[in-house]
């Protein structure tokens, strides 16, 4: 029984986690980074994008590793 409940939390969280990293690249959120500027000679926008990946598979490594 106690599986089935950390089963359930787990399937929470990664929806969770999904939910987010929709919500963070939703195209109202996005049009706020698409200008010229460079971060570290890259488009602010593709800087961004690329954090929100990180973070969101970051999240997913942490709750994989946590579950068992």
């Amino acid at each position: 029984m106690a599986q089935s409940r950390d089963d359930d939390q787990l399937a929470g969280r990664l929806v969770a986690v999904a939910a987010l990293g929709l919500v963070l690249i939703i195209p109202p959120l996005l049009t706020q980074f698409d200008r010229p500027d460079r971060v570290f000679g890259v488009p602010v926008l593709w800087a961004y994008l690329y954090i929100v990946w990180a973070v969101v598979i970051g999240l997913v490594a942490v709750l994989g590793g946590r579950s068992r």
